[in-house]
């Protein structure tokens, strides 16, 4: 790439929020230097300057090689100060921490000090496109498992064979033997696929692919292909031997290993990993949502954030080999350096065949198995770091003269203040219908606080209808002068924040992650309306229930909610459940629901159902 090339990958950086003052502050530069090689390149000098001018934390200098000492200003009376730019050749190295060396180019020094363009970019995509957002990602969905990967390039040994030689000396890539199969469509080719059998036009089914096209949100996917060689559906590539029913996934993201550029699609990494778990009963489900774009990371990150998530869900994520030192990963960067007994793997220096996926997917399949990764086994990840003070004013002044992140006594001041708080609780409830034990769970929890809110599930996924379940709380609770019933909009127990809520049934024997929609309730909805106590009833019998009830009790007292959970109401050693009620209704049997449900509920089934209903 050219040295513009990589002053926007850094501008698009710069403009994400990472900038290079609190690059310098996390790799402890307290003198840095920032050299360009011609004058012409001082707009961009210039856009560093300003980023110290706002963030004063340190005091950088600017030098350029092919250019005098000069003052450049924007014009008079701006904001900024001129910036003064010295010539290389007048200024001692030595005085310096670090040379930021803005070129491709490389200086007659070997100094340890200088980073070279290539790598200070690198050093920004990695912070910028992957450690952040995959922190935040695995902070919103802690029971997630994501790993970063990378993929192996033919590396020159005693031990290569003579193809592999070839290559390197060639400098084969993939693009030109695409360029010369589409420029010679009747001309039978010489190419490295030969030995697996492919006709000339089989290979370039394989190798074009398909195009991609553009959402009107601007992110990039596939075009779906019923190729029999390439099949993309719903812009992600089939995966072979999918099975219907399964526990979790295994997400495979990123660029052209992943999707498996070069090979068809059921010898791919993820159609090779995904015949290894069937042949082992284990119930996972391999998604390919890889693209084979080359530096569209923020179409990776935006397919990311698209996808729904269990607990226990594995992601590998390939950033064009970007790896962290914060974030677990796995490499297989040195899987095909010789001696090996894989065969012919390299069709050119970067891209593998089929043969090589498969071996990759052996890789990949070792490392979950003997890791215990299908046992559950998690990580503590880092928090994701906060963002920086856009002006670089120091901690301690933001604050007062006082470090509040650390302060034990201001800590234990909190802790008595929050005895003083009036307590206002929360209920979050479908109701399907409303019960006797919905009544014995806000009966209880109105005598514990001063206001208490009912949010009844509006997303209309149930038996009963909203509007219907909604006029029976309404009803059930008029006895209880504190207690408000209101809609729980899109963001409590909705499609859109906890879609397994509303196929219960099928998910019984899955860990299911509900970490967002208690995320948004604590975050959001509860600091809106004072709430700091959440009630439940214990759930004996519907494991996604109890799982989210798990969830409430690990992540509402990290944002100063306390959680409640009360035994439920029984009657002749049976717990009342909105299920019996149903059950009841089906047969007519109205002897039984008048045991379960108050006079308001049984009103209502009796008007509107006495026929029974097809649920």
């Amino acid at each position: 790439m050219t040295d513009e090339q990589f002053f926007i990958y850094l501008r698009d950086c710069f403009t994400a929020g990472y900038q290079m003052p609190q690059f310098c502050a996390d790799n402890d530069i307290k003198k840095p230097l920032f050299v360009i090689v011609d004058a012409n390149q001082w707009q961009f000098l210039w856009d560093i300057y300003v980023q110290f001018d706002f963030n004063k934390s340190v005091k950088p200098t600017f030098s350029v090689i092919n250019g005098d000492n000069r003052k450049i200003e924007l014009s008079p009376g701006t904001l900024f100060n001129p910036m003064e730019i010295k010539k290389f050749t007048e200024l001692n190295l030595t005085d310096y921490d670090k040379i930021f060396f803005l070129s491709a180019r490389r200086l007659n020094a070997n100094l340890d000090k200088i980073i070279y363009l290539p790598e200070l970019v690198n050093q920004f995509i990695l912070h910028t496109y992957v450690e952040i957002p995959m922190l935040n990602f695995l902070h919103r969905h802690p029971q997630v498992k994501l790993f970063l990967t990378n993929f192996t390039i033919i590396a020159q040994t005693p031990y290569n064979t003579e193809w592999e030689n070839h290559i390197i000396a060639e400098k084969k890539r993939l693009g030109k033997i695409t360029e010369e199969l589409n420029q010679n469509p009747d001309k039978t080719l010489k190419t490295p696929y030969d030995f697996l059998g492919y006709t000339n036009q089989q290979l370039r089914d394989i190798l074009n692919l398909t195009q991609a096209k553009v959402n009107p949100d601007g992110s990039t996917i596939l075009e779906d292909s019923d190729n029999p060689l390439v099949q993309v559906i719903n812009g992600r590539r089939r995966v072979a031997n999918q099975p219907d029913t399964f526990k979790n996934r295994i997400y495979f993201m990123g660029g052209c290993s992943h999707f498996g550029v070069g090979a068809p699609f059921d010898k791919t990494i993820p159609s090779y990993l995904q015949a290894m778990l069937n042949k082992n009963h284990l119930q996972y489900r391999v998604e390919n949502v890889s693209q084979f774009f080359t530096y569209r990371y923020q179409d990776i990150l935006y397919n990311l954030e698209t996808l729904q998530f269990s607990a226990g869900d594995i992601v590998f994520v390939f950033f064009d080999n970007h790896m962290s030192k914060i974030i677990p990963s796995f490499d297989v960067s040195r899987t095909f350096i010789r001696p090996h007994n894989y065969g012919e793997v390299f069709v050119d220096t970067a891209h593998v065949n089929e043969l090589g996926y498969k071996a990759l997917a052996e890789k990949f399949f070792d490392f979950l198995t003997k890791n215990n990764f299908f046992q559950g086994v998690n990580f503590n990840y880092p928090a994701p770091p906060p963002a920086p003070h856009r002006y670089g004013i120091p901690k301690e002044f933001s604050s007062g003269n006082i470090n509040l992140g650390e302060n034990k006594d201001l800590a234990e001041y909190k802790q008595k203040l929050r005895a003083k708080r009036l307590p206002i609780g929360a209920i979050v409830m479908n109701c399907n219908p409303f019960t006797l034990g919905h009544e014995y769970l806000i009966e209880y929890a109105s005598k514990k606080v001063k206001k208490l809110y009912i949010f009844v599930v509006e997303e209309d996924k149930s038996e009963f209808a909203f509007a219907d379940r909604f006029k029976l709380v309404e009803a059930g609770v008029k006895k209880f002068s504190n207690v408000e019933v209101i809609p729980s909009g899109k963001f409590i127990i909705s499609q859109q924040t906890f879609s397994g809520y509303f196929n219960k049934a099928e998910l019984q024997n899955v860990a299911v992650d509900s970490s967002e929609d208690v995320e948004i309730f604590a975050r959001e909805i509860a600091p809106t309306l004072g709430i700091n106590i959440r009630f439940v009833g214990e759930e004996p019998e519907d494991t996604v229930t109890r799982q989210y009830n798990d969830n409430m009790r690990n992540i509402l007292p990290r944002y100063g909610i306390d959680f409640c959970e009360i035994p439920r109401r029984e009657i002749g050693g049976e717990v009342i459940s909105a299920k019996s009620v149903r059950e009841a209704l089906k047969t007519g049997d109205f002897e039984k629901i008048k045991k379960l449900v108050p006079k308001t509920t049984l009103k209502f089934l009796r008007e509107n159902y006495s026929t029974p209903p097809r649920f």
